[in-house]
């Protein structure tokens, strides 16, 4: 999944498959924000509603979170970033499944696979070749209508449409049996009347999926935006629809100003008895994104003035405003700190960086504490030197560009030497002073191997959108980019970031480096089918280390640390392992 720019508050999960069926949930040690790193993921198919209570919580109030960057895909089959993902699921829309962050009193967080809208996360008898749901009773639209089936199959069926490609793929590819799912179905809007082949609605409460092949990892694949249930007659198109969403969460859209500020109200529809997974103790939450510099908004959250005591900060700490944090004891325990599922790199174009050698002393020059340091240093990351990061089952440390943190400006010039190569456009999200600095010191410390950089600032407000558009990637030589994974599977790392041929798609492509080898597609695909958890981990790994010594399609820069902070109001608030921003699952508000 893609991160967002600015924090995002995670913890750490070391991940273990196994199974229970009892509930409990603490709410986080201590009355305020927690810092959770370690636990477990565990699948449970007997989840029933509501969710547990959390100890001390009351409903009521209103929470903010203050940040500068609204969602860039509003439509829930489009929605593909971290933080919306997270908001979009515990807040607003429910899936066939959902995960369930249980929180121990020492802090650890047990993450919980379970049936969302359905009562389990699915049944197989083939192999997970064919997958069968039942949907629970009592849930409802906003308006009162009942989900079905049908609206979970078309929700599905819609996300095969173009212009919906921005969001997660893997069901669709999973029903056609192939990456190319636009040859394999167009979506009711080309096609309209009609579902996705593959899936099965014999009656309002059962829905079946026939895949192309067997995947035993689709119960997690379906807690993904795509299975989403969007009612057919209220569906306005895929450009239009993102204006009037109806909600099947315990909160419903009040307004939205795109760029600027979402109003959550409860949905009175939503029945806690129906869901395991959330909780509604706010009476509203409000989402400001209007653009206030994230040093001025440190200043008032270190300040914890009345109006932003029951607020959550959106973005990281600055460096520039880290002393005032830090030399305040009460400010730094409300700080929320992790590591994050999240790994930046610096994409190359490999179909216009065609060198691999040029490509090699990229890697040579870049200076990744030059980075760091103006988004914070250790409080923003780790320099990385993989494309997994230390969060996905199989992480294996190396480095195949061995240097300094600042980099190693002999070895890059010795790479280039005799080389004529000509200016590099460098893309970038413009906006705040924070991704202008970042954008300075990469030109900076390139142009010292002797590069020369164009900087091409891109449309701050749709720049996701833009990097998963094929045509835009082909206007540039690199262009930054965060990626965590979006399920534990190196299949959703490596497995999508450097799979070639027909994965590379005209919108919503994350092959950002446009990377495409035969035989390490031909791997990808070997490793997909492995039926050894364990060794296809340790095969994607191993993948990983093969392709950036061999073609050193990008630039590892951090691995993404987050520290941010919280009003001295906000309860319940924890780090989610599992989208990579902070959790809204347990919060509410003191008196």
């Amino acid at each position: 999944m893609r991160r967002k720019f600015g924090a995002v508050l995670v913890g750490s999960l070391t991940l273990a498959l196994a199974a229970t069926a009892c509930q409990s949930n603490t709410g986080g040690p201590g009355p305020g924000p927690t810092n959770v790193a370690g636990g477990s993921f565990i699948t449970v198919n007997d989840a029933k509603g509501p969710a547990p209570e959390v100890p001390g919580a009351v409903k009521g109030g209103t929470v903010t979170a203050i940040g500068s960057t609204d969602f860039d895909d509003r439509d829930p089959q489009a929605n593909y970033r971290g933080d919306g993902i997270l908001v979009y699921g515990q807040l607003i829309f429910r899936a066939l499944t959902g995960y369930y962050e249980d929180i121990a009193a020492d802090g650890k967080i047990t993450l919980k696979l379970m049936g969302d809208l359905a009562t389990s996360t699915g049944t197989t008898t083939d192999g997970c070749k064919t997958w069968s749901y039942t949907l629970r009773d009592g849930i409802k639209f906003q308006d009162g209508s009942a989900i079905t089936s049908k609206d979970i199959a078309y929700g599905v069926s819609r996300s095969f449409d173009g212009a919906l490609a921005t969001g997660p793929q893997y069901v669709q590819k999973y029903l056609a049996g192939s990456d190319d799912y636009a040859s394999f179905y167009k979506g009711p809007f080309a096609a309209p009347g009609t579902t996705s082949p593959g899936i099965e609605t014999p009656d309002d409460k059962t829905l079946i999926f026939k895949l192309g092949a067997a995947h035993c990892d689709f119960p997690m694949a379906v807690a993904l935006p795509t299975t989403i249930p969007v009612p057919k007659a209220k569906d306005t198109g895929p450009e239009t629809y993102q204006n009037a969403m109806v909600a099947s969460g315990p909160y419903q859209i009040e307004s939205w100003t795109h760029g600027e500020k979402m109003t959550l109200v409860r949905n009175t529809n939503w029945d806690p008895a129906s869901d395991p997974l959330r909780h509604s103790y706010p009476d509203k939450w409000v989402f400001d994104w209007s653009g206030t510099d994230p040093a001025i908004v440190s200043k008032r959250f270190v300040d914890d003035a009345p109006a932003d005591q029951a607020a959550i900060q959106w973005e990281n700490v600055p460096s520039e405003a880290l002393p005032d944090v830090l030399n305040n004891p009460a400010a730094k325990a409300r700080a929320v700190e992790g590591d994050t599922v999240f790994n930046i790199y610096l994409q190359i174009n490999t179909q216009r960086v065609t060198d691999v050698d040029v490509r090699r002393a990229l890697n040579y020059a870049y200076n990744k504490k030059a980075h760091l340091q103006v988004i914070g240093g250790e409080f923003a990351g780790k320099v990385s030197t993989t494309i997994t990061a230390p969060t996905v089952p199989g992480y294996k440390k190396y480095d195949a560009y061995p240097a300094p943190d600042t980099g190693d400006v002999d070895k890059a010039k010795a790479l280039l030497a005799g080389k004529t190569v000509p200016p590099l456009k460098y893309c970038f999200r413009p906006g705040t002073p924070v991704r202008e600095q970042v954008a300075a010191a990469t030109k900076e410390n390139l142009e010292r191997a002797g590069f020369q950089i164009v900087m091409t600032p891109t449309d701050a407000t749709t720049h996701n959108t833009l990097v998963g558009r094929k045509s835009f990637q082909m206007g540039c030589d690199l262009l930054t980019y965060g990626w965590g994974q979006d399920f534990p599977s190196n299949s959703t790392v490596v497995g999508v970031l450097m799979k070639g041929g027909a994965s590379i798609q005209a919108e919503g492509n994350v092959n950002v480096s446009l990377f495409d080898n035969a035989g390490v597609n031909a791997e990808i695909d070997r490793l997909a089918s492995e039926p050894d958890v364990a060794k296809a981990a340790e095969g994607y790994m191993a993948l990983d280390e093969k392709i950036m010594k061999e073609f050193a399609p990008l630039i590892p820069i951090y691995y993404d640390h987050s520290f941010s902070l919280a009003g001295s109001k906000i309860g319940g608030l924890y780090l989610s392992g599992t989208w990579g921003s902070p959790s809204l699952q347990n919060v509410w508000v003191k008196s």
